[in-house]
């Protein structure tokens, strides 16, 4: 992905405040409609690069779990102000983010990772107890290699 100081595209943006305003474009950003909206505020005006999809396999397909992109708002008095950020899509509401909170978010979803191989742990434990118990043996009883149980 190129840097922003390389670009050398400019954008022109008819806004209802401050009639065409023209901006530099980022090389990463899509130059969409959705962020170059027609008509809008020059404060709406926004940068953004394609969507990054962080997915995962399950029985019933591959789901999105994490949506990701660059975005920028040039003309915003919000935070995270006029740099580049991360926007992180969770749970249908979108998360601007730092690359230090991209860091944090990192770290907690290896947390949660560990979590869940001790519930993956926790299950195996079950699933045994339960196959035991229709066995009649003991949980804690191995079953014979090569019975073909």
């Amino acid at each position: 992905m190129s840097d922003h100081g390389n670009s050398s595209r400019t954008v022109t943006v008819p806004t209802c405040d401050h009639g065409p305003v023209t901006v530099r474009e980022p090389d990463w950003c899509t130059g969409s409609d959705r962020e170059h909206q027609p008509g809008g505020y020059r404060v709406d005006i926004t940068h953004a690069s394609p969507d990054y999809e962080f997915t995962v396999s399950t029985s019933r397909g591959t789901p999105v779990i994490l949506r990701v992109c660059f975005e920028q708002r040039p003309f915003t008095e919000r935070p995270p102000g006029h740099v580049p950020f991360v926007n992180v899509e969770m749970d249908g509401d979108w998360h601007p983010h730092g690359s230090d909170d991209l860091r944090r978010l990192s770290d907690t979803l290896t947390t949660h990772s560990d979590q869940l191989r001790e519930l993956a742990d926790r299950l195996d434990d079950l699933t045994n107890a339960f196959d035991a118990a229709k066995r009649g043996t003991s949980a804690s009883a191995k079953p014979e290699k090569g019975r073909g149980d």
